[in-house]
């Protein structure tokens, strides 16, 4: 990005923002290091050392995160440390390349999913590839049992993507029409496919441990009333039918949605990792909602690696501003704040590098601020408030669980890690619930 005209070069940096590759490879240019934190901070190498020095096969890990927090990246940067180990083969397959993110989920459904995922996976060069013997393939086995049992026509080896996709909405009428021993004969049958998938990779490379990452899934999300039958759906089949989740000889990982671990006991049952927000505030126990210098550095390397002469479209107090307002969440300052204020300049150039006291950076803050705002209603504000004063949940009512999840999936509560998790409202939402009081006593959530 080398263009001397700042028209230009806000252009360039406005054009790459907007089409953000969304996860990165650790080799990208654009990828930081310890973004978030270092040491027993850095949930990956948590991650990286639990498989290691795990020696028994079905092993289950949850791995979770908000939308905007690099979750992705970061386990593609997993996948690349367990794969340099020898012994070791690490697999990352997207379950949202078969279903949609408002897909009403199933554990049956699930597994299909992952064992189709798997099937195209392996199909890769770089796994198992398409050269092997078919009548000793487990590829082809799993791939005629679709055409036989699910009645997925026209599957072909390194294809079950595109026809899955085809006949999504035929495929669950299917699998919904069968009765419970049924369900339970293909559950079981899919974990023997994908158990067979595993042995032939460590047939293929002599490895012991193998390891399949199973992503997206905590972008599961239900639209209107469906969003409370889409919560029971997702705490059912990773909190009630976790032990169908395990495969015999693999480390299978979920992403899951970031709203379990608080609102489910399955922390104390399931290995689960947690990626959180970047911390650009102390911790309340330190300094409540102010700055900290080094999580407003680590998102401004964010900024500098995409465009390292960013200071002349902008000032750092600017810029800090905006990292403040977006809490810690990548994806709320590159695409939304950022791109926001960029377009905005484009017509005020002569008033490059924006102060953190220009008008741009207000009329920008405000307009996502009435945004957010209108994403929870009264209702939700004093569940709001509590989060807001005591930094972590005190639900007293069951049906606030599904307002809880709808809060994380709109991250209107962001969570953090200090040593131990804690939570904080999207500072988009700080004035609104700061200013809010009950106006009656009838109001109050105790009522």
């Amino acid at each position: 990005m080398t263009p001397s005209d700042p028209g230009q070069l806000l252009d360039d940096f406005s054009a790459l923002l907007a089409n953000d590759p969304g996860a990165l490879s650790t080799q990208s240019d654009y990828y930081v290091p310890n973004l978030h934190g270092t040491g027993a901070e850095d949930v990956v190498a948590l991650l990286d050392r639990a498989i290691r020095r795990s020696h028994s096969d079905a092993q289950l890990y949850y791995f979770s995160g908000q939308r905007g927090t690099g979750k992705s990246t970061e386990l593609r940067r997993l996948e690349i440390l367990l794969n340099g180990q020898a012994g070791t083969r690490a697999y990352i397959i997207d379950a949202l390349d078969y279903i949609g993110d408002t897909h009403p989920i199933d554990t049956l459904d699930l597994l299909l999913v992952i064992a189709a995922a798997f099937a195209d996976r392996l199909s890769q060069p770089d796994a198992l590839g398409q050269d092997l013997d078919p009548q000793e393939s487990p590829l082809q086995r799993f791939t005629h049992w679709l055409g036989a049992e699910v009645e997925i026509s026209g599957v072909t080896l390194g294809g079950v993507k595109a026809e899955f996709k085809k006949q999504q909405q035929s495929i669950v009428q299917r699998l919904r029409a069968f009765d419970l021993s049924r369900q339970e004969r293909v559950m079981a049958e899919c974990r023997q496919h994908i158990g067979q998938m595993a042995e032939a990779v460590q047939r293929r490379w002599a490895a012991q441990k193998i390891v399949l990452m199973v992503d997206s899934l905590e972008r599961l999300r239900g639209i209107g009333k469906e969003a409370t039958e889409m919560f029971d759906r997702v705490v059912k089949v990773f909190d009630g039918d976790m032990n169908q989740l395990r495969v015999p000889g693999l480390h299978m990982m979920y992403s899951v949605p970031p709203y379990l671990p608080y609102l489910t006991n399955i922390k104390a049952l399931v290995q689960l990792f947690m990626l959180a927000s970047v911390r650009v505030c102390e911790p309340p126990v330190k300094a409540r909602r102010q700055a900290r210098a080094g999580g407003l550095d680590a998102m401004r390397q964010v900024v500098e690696r995409r465009c390292p002469r960013w200071r002349e479209l902008l000032s750092e107090a600017a810029l800090d501003r905006l990292i403040l307002t977006s809490g810690g969440d990548l994806r709320q300052l590159l695409r939304r704040l950022l791109l926001d204020t960029l377009d905005e300049a484009a017509f005020a150039l002569e008033r490059l590098p924006l102060s953190d006291k220009d008008p741009i950076l207000h009329t920008v803050v405000q307009r996502h601020r009435v945004e957010f705002e209108s994403l929870v209603v009264q209702d939700e504000y004093p569940l709001l408030k509590g989060i807001a004063e005591q930094n972590a949940l005190d639900l007293r009512h069951r049906d606030e669980l599904s307002t809880v999840a709808h809060f994380f999936d709109v991250r209107a509560v962001l969570n953090y890690r200090n040593g131990v998790d804690w939570l904080d409202l999207n500072p988009l939402l700080w004035d609104l619930i700061a200013h809010w009081q009950p106006q009656a006593a009838g109001n109050d959530r105790g009522s």
